[in-house]
């Protein structure tokens, strides 16, 4: 898909291929804007989008935040899409909340929030909450340690594969005609009376490409991006890591939905492609966000955490795979990361009649719908007149065979 040889001028140039770099070039593809290039200086979703926890799910946590309703119920309307368009990537997962006999939310806390997230999820086709007998809970999760827990309620949201999502879109934007260029490092903007000047290293050699609307969706580097090219900064951001470990089949036929009585934090022990998913955490990232590994401390405190709810000890020397990926938030007025939203945001740079939008925050499950606002802008500033369509299964191919298949699970986590 990068064979072509690079254009010197574009329309739009979306900079990462992450899941929101794809979908934005989905979306104007989709509306026909032409001359759309998108540059990867990696391979697609090789950062923060394939280090997810693989759930395309509303965010029930985020219930307990007034301001945060709307990002649940737009999330649940996206969440019901994806089951439709790709039912093949986004299916079904029956989660466990335990309740716990000491410490964590009430019961009645928890069956108020279960009920209004299935309210907000509307009249869509998957199984509402419901409060199961323990012995039916051990059939489903048979380490469930019991002598911890008071009652269990089952409720549903979806799972993915989240690299193959990327890979899913970008075969779509490809099938629209889009122009992906991975390998593909963008070192600095400049503005000229041209448009943008977009100075790409590909293979060693210095590409300059001219743009009318430049699209900044690098995630942790989209701020660095900008203090190198001088351009002034929109918003402080943080970065928020999230570390995931993968262990053994351990039996699971539905996941469990984990809270840390102590700090309030919220976890998930899932199956996922014959393995099972721990995580995730949340910390402040100061470091070189190409370089984010899960530490000692990491593995320590995600184990901790989850065995108090298994019969049996999960050691460290059991973990397979570990991951760390990156959510770029701006910075929260409170201070608190995880009480940092995930909403997005989006800064704008204006030069001339040229502008420049940089991204932040965002969620996996929304970026769909994030993807639709970003093109509204784009199009209305580009005087295009068309809607999205990407809610129109005719603008999804329907497999990745135009793109290379990645059966090998370690090839889904690491660098």
């Amino acid at each position: 898909m990068d064979t072509v040889e690079l254009p010197q001028s574009a329309e739009v140039v979306i900079l990462g291929g992450g899941i929101h770099g794809v979908g934005i070039l989905h979306d104007l593809l989709s509306r026909g804007v032409q001359n759309v290039v998108l540059f990867e200086k990696g391979d697609l979703g090789a950062g923060t989008s394939r280090k997810s926890t693989k759930l395309i799910h509303g965010g029930l946590r985020y219930l307990k935040r007034l301001s945060d309703f709307g990002l649940v119920r737009e999330a649940l309307r996206e969440r019901e899409l994806l089951l439709n368009i790709a039912p093949d990537l986004v299916q079904p997962v029956e989660l466990l909340f335990p309740i716990l006999r000491g410490g964590g939310e009430r019961g009645w806390v928890v069956k108020i929030g279960l009920s209004l997230y299935d309210r907000l999820s509307g009249s869509q086709g998957i199984s509402k909450h419901k409060y199961i007998p323990i012995q039916a809970a051990l059939e489903k999760v048979p380490i469930l340690e019991t002598s911890q827990v008071k009652s269990v309620y089952s409720f549903w949201d979806g799972q993915t594969d989240d690299l193959a999502l990327v890979h899913r879109v970008a075969a779509s934007a490809l099938k629209l005609g889009g122009n992906i260029f991975c390998g593909s490092s963008v070192e600095k903007l400049n503005h000229s009376e041209r448009g943008w000047e977009v100075k790409i290293v590909r293979n060693g050699v210095i590409h300059c490409i001219y743009a009318r609307y430049i699209v900044n969706a690098l995630g942790p580097w989209s701020n660095q991006l900008l203090e190198q090219s001088g351009i002034s900064v929109p918003f402080q951001a943080i970065n928020n890591k999230g570390v995931h470990l993968i262990l053994p089949d351990l039996g699971l036929k539905a996941g469990l939905f984990l809270q840390s009585p102590e700090d309030g934090r919220i976890f998930f022990l899932l199956p996922w492609l014959e393995k099972t998913l721990l995580g995730t955490t949340e910390e402040l990232y100061t470091g070189d966000p190409s370089q984010v590994i899960a530490n000692e401390q990491d593995v320590e405190y995600l184990l901790t955490k989850c065995n108090r709810y298994l019969s049996r000890e999960i050691k460290p020397a059991q973990v397979e795979e570990s991951f760390a990926g990156l959510r770029w938030l701006v910075v929260d007025r409170t201070g608190h990361i995880s009480k940092t939203s995930r909403e997005y945001q989006v800064g704008v740079t204006n030069k001339g009649k040229h502008q420049l939008l940089t991204l932040y925050g965002g969620k996996l499950t929304s970026y769909r719908a994030l993807a639709e606002k970003i093109g509204d802008r784009v199009a209305q500033y580009l005087g295009v007149q068309c809607p999205s369509r990407t809610t129109d299964p005719q603008m999804w191919v329907k497999n990745n065979t135009s793109l290379p298949h990645l059966s090998s699970l370690k090839a889904r986590f690491k660098a």
